[in-house]
């Protein structure tokens, strides 16, 4: 119910500022060759995405590339159904029971994906911000950037520090907390080789270029004049935006940060608005259909995650 008023309040935001009739007339002159490749780069960030986990996971268990793509795509299904993008956490639960993985070091290498999306995006927002925008006008952005950056590498290197002091840790914290986490942990031992970071930190920049192509794509197909320098700026907020807590498929959140960011730089508001929601709809929808056939081709239950702890059934499929 909270999720679901903040999108409400964020859509209300968005619709009150924007001519919709003239929105949709911009949608109604999408160019079709357009929307085809925002598709096709909506695809290659999932395979870049995908692949990425599996490397995650590879310390836990052989995990095929195939069912690495499946999981994905059922995440993806799931995040359409449960708010606050629990479908990750779904993803993680349903992967490891299916596949004989921890579960707990499943969900560790998920908040690891995570965490690189966050850092890494706020690092191009953030150097993107005063090259698209001006030292004046993006300050408080970039203090705020800041701030988070900081605060991230500061908690990482305490934990870092507590982590070899265990006489600290021992005194500090429970027994049963110390063990959920160093299970979570685990989920990030492909990452902590020189070689694990920039193979993660690659890859998401790689899956966040092909969400910048697909920017690019959909904002010719409406008729909107961005540099590569101003869609990737977008793109970066509107990734960030997916943070905030709001409705399965973060309905609202997205439209807003988008329009607002487009808007910014100069962009009409009714074009803008059907940029984005063409971008969601094609990043989303066709990737929560394959999600959700693969739901019934692995036997997934989505909708009955917390009914059983015991390991489900193996895939009537395997996807190898």
């Amino acid at each position: 119910m909270i999720g679901i008023a903040v999108s409400v309040v964020f859509a209300w935001a968005t619709l009150s500022r924007v001519d919709l009739p003239a929105a949709g007339q911009a949608l109604g002159r999408a160019a079709l060759p357009g929307l085809a490749l925002v598709l096709g780069f909506a695809w290659l960030e999932i395979a870049v995405r995908a692949w990425r986990w599996r490397f995650l996971l590879s310390p836990l268990g052989k995990v095929g590339y195939g069912q690495a793509l499946a999981y994905t795509c059922v995440g993806y299904f799931a995040n359409t159904l449960l708010p606050m993008r629990l479908g990750d956490v779904a993803r993680a639960y349903l992967a490891a029971t299916a596949l004989r993985l921890p579960r707990l070091a499943t969900l560790g290498s998920v908040v690891t994906e995570r965490l690189a999306d966050g850092l890494t995006i706020l690092a191009v927002a953030g150097g993107l911000g005063l090259a698209v925008t001006g030292a004046s006008a993006m300050a408080p952005v970039e203090l705020w950037i800041f701030f988070a950056v900081a605060s991230a590498v500061v908690i990482l290197a305490l934990a870092v520090l507590i982590a070899r002091r265990r006489q600290v840790l021992t005194a500090l914290i429970p027994e049963r907390i110390r063990q959920f986490f160093a299970r979570l942990v685990r989920g990030t031992e492909a990452a902590r080789s020189p070689r694990g970071v920039a193979t993660v930190v690659g890859s998401t920049l790689v899956a966040y270029a092909c969400a910048v192509g697909a920017m690019v794509a959909v904002a010719g197909s409406v008729g909107l004049h961005l540099t590569p320098i101003q869609a990737a700026f977008a793109m970066s907020w509107i990734a960030l935006s997916t943070a905030i807590p709001a409705a399965p498929g973060s309905v609202g959140t997205y439209e807003f940060v988008g329009v607002s960011v487009l808007t910014m730089l100069g962009q009409d508001p009714a074009s803008a608005l059907a940029a984005v929601v063409l971008l969601h709809v094609i990043g989303t929808l066709p990737v929560a259909l394959v999600g959700l056939i693969m739901t019934w081709v692995l036997h997934a239950r989505v909708w009955t995650l917390g009914d059983s702890a015991k390991p489900g059934p193996e895939p009537a499929v395997q996807m190898t």
